[in-house]
């Protein structure tokens, strides 16, 4: 019996313990798989288990998953080189009934294309009412957005529009924009449409949409796709051996309507 499988029976033999003891012992038994998936990741087992331990603290939910998912999504993230649950939405670990699912943050996006594009900058915005917002394909600088707040005034409302801008290191700009409707576009697309990032976040799942709708011109890598290929995916340790998520194919996702995009501008 191989090393994965038989830590898999063990870990399937874990007695009844409280949740925290639950994540911990399965933590232990998985110990050798685990020091396997995270050679070369520049994670320790001990920043690793901070993880783990910051990823509970931020969503307590987790500890009512099977414990195993628990740690398959907090092994992706490792691998990734994305800190999970916390304030910069790189990555996620979320519950979903008894499992957990390892879900791609719109932060995680951007700091994996500037590892592959050192020099990449990205900024982005939720679009209010009461903003001033404008974005004109022929000008020289496309986008103009002035927030509510510094012109004294409230939002208005629910946000009507999310963008992400992003400037090159040869000078040029791209800049993407759903609305509404492009982004519950994309909603339709995900696994989990009625799940904790959209009803608790809408506007981080939003701005991940403009994100996503725009990848297909972003700068390819393996753990760009990789990434991809496992976005709200429930995960085991088991799955991850000898992974081969990085050859999965994810450039056809189709376009939102509505969808408004300047690309190769000059500033």
């Amino acid at each position: 019996m191989g090393a994965v499988a038989k830590a898999v029976e063990q870990a399937a033999q874990v007695p009844q313990l409280s949740p925290q003891a639950a994540i911990k012992q399965v933590l232990d038994r998985y110990r050798p798989v685990t020091a396997k998936l995270l050679a070369g990741t520049g994670v320790g087992e001990e920043t690793f288990s901070a993880q783990i331990a910051n990823a509970v603290r931020a969503v307590p939910q987790l500890l009512g998953c099977d414990p195993a998912t628990v740690l398959g999504s907090a092994l992706k993230c490792a691998q990734l080189g994305l800190a999970p649950n916390d304030a910069r939405n790189l990555a996620w670990i979320l519950p979903y009934g008894r499992v957990a699912q390892f879900q791609l943050g719109y932060g995680g996006v951007m700091e994996l294309a500037r590892r592959a594009l050192p020099g990449i900058r990205f900024d982005g915005r939720a679009v209010y009412p009461n903003d001033e917002f404008d974005v004109d394909f022929g000008a020289e600088h496309p986008l103009t957005h002035r927030p509510a707040v510094v012109r004294g005034m409230d939002r208005g409302g629910d946000a009507y529009a999310w963008y992400v801008r992003v400037s090159y290191p040869d000078g040029t700009t791209q800049v993407h924009v759903l609305d509404r409707d492009g982004v519950e576009y994309h909603r339709k697309f995900s696994k989990q449409p009625n799940g904790k990032m959209w009803t608790d976040s809408y506007d981080a799942a939003a701005l991940k949409s403009v994100v996503l709708d725009m990848r297909r011109w972003l700068p390819a890598s393996a753990q760009l796709t990789a990434a991809f290929a496992s976005d709200e995916a429930t995960i085991r340790p088991h799955d991850l051996d000898d992974d081969d998520t990085d050859t999965v194919d994810v450039a056809h996702v189709p376009m939102a309507p509505n969808a408004i995009e300047v690309g190769d501008v000059v500033e």
